[in-house]
């Protein structure tokens, strides 16, 4: 039932940038509650679709429902609203995780890693943040069957683009995708986990407490528990350059 629900269009998928450093910013895609609200509205119909919420053992759950089928997921409560909206953002997480239930932007879990090579500088706390308080936007997307197979990322304000998916492809918007098979995708990614473990060994880390650290940092990034099995080529590279840091760290 999940194939019931269209992908996601280039304006309704946001960028969140996530860390930034001396050398750019680490960019994140995802989705709003609204963005679900309209998909349902269009695909089954404003009064075809309702929605839901419990409190289970101190964790909200939302269930969206659709021809007397439910799907549920709990949300995550903000850590970064200061005006106590808290709660509200748990309440919005909740919902946009029951949305990828039903497969309301699954494809956003293909996303690659999102480096945009912009202009950084340091607050006025030592804090690198993007130059000019920039904002980004996703200037197209396109698919092929249920991966993300081109992404370019934009400057809102200069309509620049910063960021361009296949690597080595020229950043306009009519470019044609290097050509990728499953089985080069899966190699990579395969290639990305042994990366991950060789480090982690390298430093005396267990296996296994390696693949649950990856899982639970996945999840506070992105909001969403993805297995290490299931982790894409993005999301591993992600997990390295985290676990080179703690490592470095020590």
């Amino acid at each position: 039932m999940a194939d019931m629900f269209r992908k996601l269009n280039a304006d309704e998928i946001e960028v969140r940038v996530k860390q930034v450093s001396e050398k750019g910013a680490i960019a994140l895609l995802y989705k709003t509650a609204r963005t679900d609200m309209q998909v349902l509205d269009e695909t089954v119909g404003a009064e075809k679709w309702s929605c839901d919420y419990k409190e289970i053992k101190g964790n909200l759950f939302c269930g969206i429902t659709v021809n007397d089928v439910t799907k549920w997921d709990c949300g995550i409560e903000s850590r970064e609203d200061d005006e106590g909206n808290e709660k509200k953002g748990e309440a919005s997480d909740a919902f946009k995780r029951a949305g990828f239930r039903w497969g309301i932007g699954r494809e956003l879990y293909t996303s690659p890693f999102i480096f945009l090579s912009v202009p950084t500088e340091k607050d006025r706390n030592g804090k690198w943040i993007v130059s000019n308080y920039a904002k980004f936007s996703v200037g197209s997307i396109e698919y092929e069957k249920n991966r993300i197979s081109k992404l370019v990322i934009v400057d809102d304000k200069s309509g620049k683009a910063v960021y361009s998916f296949p690597r080595g492809g020229k950043p306009s918007f009519d470019e044609e995708p290097r050509e990728e098979t499953p089985e080069s995708v899966a190699a990579e990614t395969e290639k990305m986990r042994k990366l991950i473990l060789d480090l982690a060994k390298s430093a005396g880390r267990d296996e296994q407490k390696t693949r649950m650290f990856a899982e639970e940092y996945i999840e506070r990034v992105t909001k969403e528990f993805v297995t290490w099995d299931n982790m894409t080529i993005g999301h591993l590279a992600s997990v390295k350059v985290e676990l080179a840091k703690r490592i470095a760290a020590k």
